[in-house]
C-alpha cells in the first residue's frame, strides 16, 4: 500500500474535513511580522536530566503522553506536584519523577519491566480521571521490554545507531518501540502520522550533546489541540455532521474516516500555512509553528473561546 503524503494534498471532500486555503493566505498576512519561538521543553513536571538519562525518560514518558481529557462527566486530571497542582502533559511528565523518586536514572527503563496495573494507578494517582491506566501500564512493559531486548536497556543506544539524524530517530522508534507505531491502512493509501515518535524525538534532540538534524522539516503534532485552534482560525472547516459530533463531545472512533481526515488536514493545512509564512518572508519553521499553534490552543488568552476538540479514545496521541 502506498504511503500518502499528507502534507502535498488534503484528505478526501467525503470524509467531512476541509482546508480553505483562502483563510491560510488571510493568515499568512496577518502573521507576516510575528515571531515564532522555538520549543525549549523546559516546562514545569520535566527533569533536569540530559543525555542518557533525559533519552530515557522521553523514551518512556511519551509513549503514554496522550489522552489527556477527561472523560464525559468527570474532572480534569492533576497531581500535585513541587507545591502545585500540574495538567496535560506537565502532569503525565511529573508522575514518572514521582515513580522514580530516589532512584533517579539509573535502570530507568527496567524499572518497567514488572509494571503492574497497581503500579500505574499509584504512579498517576491525583484529583479528576486519567483515562486508560491499564493500557498505560501495558503499554510501558511492553516499551520496557523493547527497549531490553532490543536496544540494550536504553534508547541511548537507539539515538547512538541513527547518527544524529532526526527522521531516523523516528524511524527506529517506530519500528522497534511498541506504541510508537502511529500508521494507519486506508481506502486512500498509508496514512503515516507518528505523533509520539515525532515528539519524543524533538524532546530528545533538545538536551543532546548535539541538537539531531533534519528537525526543522517534521510535520507538525497531530493531535487533539492543533485542529481546534485551525478550526478557530477558520482554516479547518468540518462538514456539519462532524461538527454537531464534535461539539457534542461524542466519541470519534480510532481509524475512521472522521478522526483520520481531521488528522490529515491538520497537517496538510500546517504545512501550506508554514509555505505562505515562508514566501512572505517569514521562515518559520514547522517545530515553531507547531508550538505556537498548541501555546494558543492550550495557554492563549483566547484558548477557552475555542470550542471542542474531537475525542478519540487512544494512546496515539
Amino acid at each position: 500500500m502506498a504511503t500518502i503524503d499528507l502534507e502535498a494534498e488534503p484528505p478526501p471532500t467525503a470524509w467531512g474535513v476541509a482546508v480553505d486555503e483562502a483563510a491560510i493566505g488571510d493568515w499568512a498576512i496577518r502573521w507576516q511580522g510575528r515571531r515564532f519561538d522555538v520549543p525549549a521543553f523546559d516546562y514545569d513536571g520535566l527533569p533536569s536530566w540530559s543525555g542518557r538519562p533525559w533519552f530515557d525518560f522521553c523514551g518512556l514518558s511519551v509513549s503514554v503522553v496522550a489522552c489527556l481529557w477527561a472523560p464525559e462527566g468527570g474532572n480534569e486530571w492533576a497531581i500535585r506536584h513541587e507545591g502545585r497542582w500540574l495538567t496535560d502533559a506537565p502532569a503525565l511528565f511529573a508522575s514518572f519523577q514521582r515513580r522514580l523518586g530516589q532512584a533517579g536514572p539509573q535502570g530507568m527503563v527496567e524499572q518497567f519491566l514488572d509494571f503492574s496495573e497497581e503500579d500505574a494507578a499509584h504512579m498517576f494517582s491525583g484529583r479528576g480521571t486519567l483515562q486508560m491506566v491499564p493500557a498505560r501500564a501495558v503499554r510501558l512493559r511492553e516499551v520496557s521490554a523493547a527497549v531490553v531486548t532490543r536496544w540494550g536497556g536504553s534508547f541511548q543506544h537507539l539515538v547512538d545507531e541513527a547518527g544524529g539524524d532526526g527522521p531516523t530517530v523516528v524511524r527506529l522508534l517506530v519500528s522497534t518501540v511498541p506504541g510508537y507505531r502511529d500508521e494507519w491502512d486506508s481506502e486512500a493509501g498509508l496514512l503515516a502520522f507518528n505523533k509520539l515518535g515525532h515528539l519524543a524525538t524533538a524532546m530528545m534532540s533538545s538536551r543532546a550533546p548535539a541538537p539531531f538534524a533534519r528537525l526543522d522539516d517534521f510535520p507538525v503534532y497531530a493531535d487533539y489541540m492543533l485542529p481546534r485552534v485551525l478550526r478557530h482560525m477558520g482554516i479547518l472547516v468540518y462538514r456539519p455532521e462532524l461538527a454537531v459530533a464534535v461539539g457534542g463531545r461524542r466519541l470519534i472512533e480510532p481509524g475512521s474516516r472522521w478522526e483520520l481526515a481531521i488528522r490529515w488536514a491538520t497537517l496538510k493545512a500546517a504545512h501550506s500555512l508554514r509555505t505562505a509564512l515562508n514566501e512572505r518572508g517569514n521562515r518559520v519553521t514547522t517545530p515553531q509553528l507547531d508550538y505556537h499553534l498548541w501555546w494558543s490552543s492550550v495557554l492563549g488568552p483566547e484558548a477557552d473561546t475555542m470550542g471542542e476538540h474531537h475525542r478519540t479514545l487512544t494512546l496515539a496521541y
